[in-house]
């Protein structure tokens, strides 16, 4: 269980970030072209955006040690949100260079996400690459690409925790599902900075 101090460091950074959530507009715009990339996941497997061509993939950038992208990881919300829309691809992508702090190598990597639950594959981008194509501001943004290869979403998983929130990707899968555009198509992502 966490401790009070460190939930209430979370909860004040996280209310910070929420303080500037508006609808925005995104560096890599809705309708635009994906990127095709391709990068390694934590066992080594290349695996590239055009292995799911036809399908609905959701790309989450993640970092363990960022307490919000932890926080998310924590309370499962990624992890829900994928299991309910088994129809689309999730793709976790880490792009903290190895330089960095921040950094987990493979195995560790593998051990917080047994912990939290998460077994759709994380790619490592540790030159950056991929999240400065796409534009990768926080851990996590959020991108949902649809079945012709376009970018359907940017911008956060939610509107922030709590029985009130609105979880964005959720909307976004469940429209494109049921052949509709996602509204709102662009929010604001809120997080810790990507460690490129």
């Amino acid at each position: 269980m966490p401790s009070p101090v460190r939930s209430l460091r979370f909860l004040v950074l996280l209310v910070a970030m929420l303080a500037s959530s508006r609808v925005v507009r995104a560096d890599l715009a809705v309708g635009a072209l994906a990127p095709a990339f391709e990068l390694k996941d934590l066992d080594g497997k290349p695996v590239t955006l055009a292995d799911f061509r036809g399908k609905t993939v959701v790309l989450e950038w993640i970092n363990p040690n960022c307490p919000v992208s932890r926080g998310y990881a924590d309370r499962k919300v990624m992890v829900r949100t994928a299991a309910a829309h088994p129809e689309a691809v999730w793709l976790a992508i880490n792009s903290t260079a190895r330089k960095h702090g921040d950094y987990l190598a493979a195995a560790e990597h593998k051990a917080y996400d047994v912990k939290r639950g998460i077994a759709y594959p994380v790619l490592y981008d540790t030159s950056g690459e991929v999240g400065r194509a796409y534009g990768a501001k926080t851990t996590p943004h959020m991108f949902v690409i649809d079945e012709s290869g376009k970018v359907a979403y940017n911008g956060a998983i939610d509107s922030g925790p709590g029985a009130t929130s609105t979880n964005y990707v959720d909307a976004a899968l469940t429209a494109l599902a049921n052949g509709k555009r996602p509204d709102p198509a662009v929010t604001q992502p809120m997080g810790c900075s990507v460690k490129y």
